[in-house]
């Protein structure tokens, strides 16, 4: 279930930051200010589908949609975010996936918290919405410091 929790907002060098919690997870969403002022001006609200791909190779994608979706967590009242594990089992390049081949999800053995990024970036450049996601290596690090060998 992903989970909903108390979201902390702050403004840096003219970007909006939201940390919100997906899957139990805080995950940092960073909208550019172009982001912002085209969220602004829509009518309705803004779906964002944070997709990791697995499959013939792995990949980060963000998608972006007018439908809701059960899981998305709110980030402004114009914009939700939702984390999706994905795999495309009829395509396997990028012209395929970028071109609108259909994904299912992607069976996790795991908790998907492990797999949920730690930050979410979304921008509006020449009238398309854009995204990406990153995991920081701090926190990495930090959950595998028991796994490295002594120095």
């Amino acid at each position: 279930m992903p989970g909903r929790s108390n979201k902390k907002v702050i403004k840096k060098h003219s970007e909006m930051i939201v940390t919100i919690q997906l899957h139990g997870k805080p995950v940092r969403v960073e909208l550019s200010t172009a982001a912002e002022s085209a969220l602004a001006k829509r009518t309705n609200p803004l779906f964002a589908e944070v997709q990791l791909i697995f499959g013939c190779m792995i990949a980060k994608r963000v998608w972006f949609r007018d439908e809701t979706n059960k899981d998305a967590v709110r980030v402004t009242p114009k914009l939700s975010v939702w984390f999706r594990p994905a795999r495309y089992e009829k395509a396997c390049s990028f012209d395929d996936i970028d071109g609108g081949a259909v994904a299912s999800d992607f069976p996790m053995a795991v908790d998907r918290k492990g797999f949920v990024p730690d930050a979410v970036h979304i921008d509006y450049r020449a009238g398309k919405w854009v995204g990406d996601f990153a995991y920081s290596m701090d926190v990495f690090r930090a959950q595998n410091a028991a796994l490295e060998p002594p120095r």
